[in-house]
């Protein structure tokens, strides 16, 4: 059985073309944070594969999240609240080491720096899932 992964990506294009590439795992894709949290709280995921910079939703204080630059933080922390085993594997273009330490302090399991390839991603994802590949 495949192992099941939100894909959190407020990007459709690049969401969908990681989804069509990730043939190994059940991708169920979010494309706001609000989104996010309410799939991940109606379902049972193995994993969650996370952008950073995404505009925050409703419930954020804006200024918290940098204007969207750390809302990805926000939902990780929440995530990692709820359930602290579950892999997350962040996907950023940030490079600014205060945000890079807020997504570790949140508790994400791997950063994968974008552009990123399919391969790259499978990779990150097995080796968080220790999928024997």
């Amino acid at each position: 059985m495949r192992k099941r992964v939100l894909f959190v990506e407020d990007e459709k294009f690049f969401l969908e073309e990681l989804q069509l590439a990730l043939t190994n795992y059940e991708i169920t894709p979010a494309y706001s944070a609000a989104g996010a949290m309410e799939i991940f709280q109606s379902g049972d995921f193995d994993a969650v594969l996370l952008d950073i910079m995404m505009p925050p939703s409703e419930d954020m204080d804006p200024e918290d999240v940098n204007y969207g630059r750390s809302t990805g933080v926000e939902i990780c922390r929440r995530i990692k609240e709820l359930k602290p085993e579950l892999p997350v594997v962040v996907l950023t273009v940030v490079r600014d080491p205060g945000i890079l330490e807020r997504i570790e302090g949140a508790g994400a399991d791997r950063i994968i720096n974008k552009p990123v390839s399919s391969s790259e991603v499978s990779v990150g994802l097995d080796e968080v899932l220790n999928v024997k590949t």
